[in-house]
């Protein structure tokens, strides 16, 4: 198999005898059986692989050429002109060999010149690890030098490595610069997108505080899950989802590399919650009693600025609350919240508040829906408590109303 330090090697030859024999097919094909008698590299595959990056055996990018070349004569006929050789390799790869899906039509020298200022990613568009950690840089003393706040967001494709397995690498590229184009459709001019690993983007918000960079993160987890639910692959959705993590200047670290660290944190604890989550960094990370609640028992009303209630109360730890609510809510949106007994309980209230750190929109209720809710949305919150809003006893009133046994660390 052709090698790309291979085809590297017989670039200029191959792509001086394409611009001087391209439109001589006979000479062109003795052309490229000579280098390769000349050099031992198989000539006809390394002019395939610059072209299209496609690998291939000699003898069979040699039949591939052939029928290229055959393809480029019927083409010149239908059209009256001739075709040309690049366009010919094109039509061949796309509409009858079918090994390309959706090519990018890019000059060569061009896509040399990108490849040589070594700051994009070639197979995504996005900067690369090295200019992404360069500008990250030179941002936080600009926003140190006008006292602004930066936010920085790290991805992680949730079991790409599987996804990749299962579908094969074309597809798992082509995933890649999906990924990469929605996470470009949610940034502005200011921002910077990258890809920093295999599987993992981050965003560079300037001027940009937790809380919208919150927003923005738990967008784009949201646009990544409904564009994969559509995806096919092999007759099969894709479902690809993606988990963030967080981390504010110069809330949460003051330079580069902890800023970063701060995130990579963050990203860990949402995979470690079951993926599909955007986490905020949070500086304490003790283990803690999680609390499952019978929502029978317990009664939330939510004392927000648009007046939601009704809300059924699911889990309590000793960070947050999880519960449902009729009404959307904003995720990094500041909210305070009411809890009590329900009648025969012990009758104690108590008022949280915190900052929405997840919102996931649940299918429509039907009659054997254990919340027995009527409206057409629901959604699922995920609250994080301020730790100067939770009393002492609230413990004591939930130890009350959890059912047998549900106590559990987490």
């Amino acid at each position: 198999m052709i090698t790309h330090e291979d085809s590297e090697r017989l670039r200029d030859q191959l792509l001086a005898v394409l611009a001087e024999d391209a439109r001589n097919t006979e000479r062109l094909v003795a052309r490229l059986d000579s280098i390769t008698d000349e050099s031992g590299v198989g000539a006809h595959a390394a002019l395939l692989l610059i072209l299209t990056h496609l690998p291939f055996e000699e003898q069979e990018a040699r039949e591939h050429w052939q029928a290229i070349l055959g393809n480029r004569q019927e083409m010149s006929c239908v059209l009256g002109r001739d075709a040309g050789i690049r366009v010919a390799v094109l039509d061949y790869f796309m509409n009858i060999n079918r090994r390309l899906v959706q090519p990018t039509l890019i000059d060569l020298e061009m896509y040399e010149r990108a490849q040589e200022d070594g700051s994009t990613d070639i197979r995504t568009g996005l900067f690369n690890d090295r200019r992404f950690r360069t500008t990250l840089q030179t941002e936080l003393r600009r926003a140190r030098r006008y006292r602004q706040r930066a936010s920085i967001v790290v991805v992680d494709l949730d079991n790409f490595a599987e996804i990749n397995e299962r579908c094969g690498s074309l597809v798992g590229d082509r995933i890649l610069r999906e990924v990469a184009i929605l996470l470009n459709n949610n940034v502005r001019d200011i921002d910077v997108a990258a890809r920093l690993g295999e599987d993992e983007m981050a965003l560079l918000l300037p001027a940009t505080g937790r809380n919208e960079a919150m927003r923005v993160a738990e967008r784009f987890r949201n646009e990544v899950q409904k564009f994969f639910a559509r995806r096919e692959s092999q007759g099969k959705p894709v479902e690809l989802t993606v988990s963030a993590g967080v981390a504010c200047y110069p809330d949460d670290a003051t330079t580069p590399e902890a800023l970063l660290e701060r995130a990579a944190q963050a990203l860990y604890l949402a995979k470690a919650l079951g993926r599909n989550i955007v986490e905020p960094y949070h500086p304490e990370r003790r283990r803690y009693l999680r609390f499952d609640l019978d929502p029978e028992r317990v009664e939330i009303e939510v004392l927000a600025a648009t007046g939601q209630g009704g809300a059924k109360l699911h889990n309590y730890s000793r960070s947050g609350v999880l519960f449902t609510i009729p009404e959307r809510l904003e995720v990094g949106e500041s909210i305070e919240i009411r809890l009590s007994g329900s009648p025969g309980e012990s009758g104690r209230s108590f008022h949280l508040r915190g900052r929405v750190v997840r919102l996931e929109e649940l299918p429509e209720p039907t009659g054997d829906d254990p919340l027995g809710a009527t409206p057409a949305d629901r959604y699922e919150v995920g609250l994080a408590l301020e730790r100067d809003s939770t009393p002492n006893d609230l413990l004591e009133f939930f130890e009350k109303t959890r059912p047998a046994s549900a106590v559990r660390p987490s």
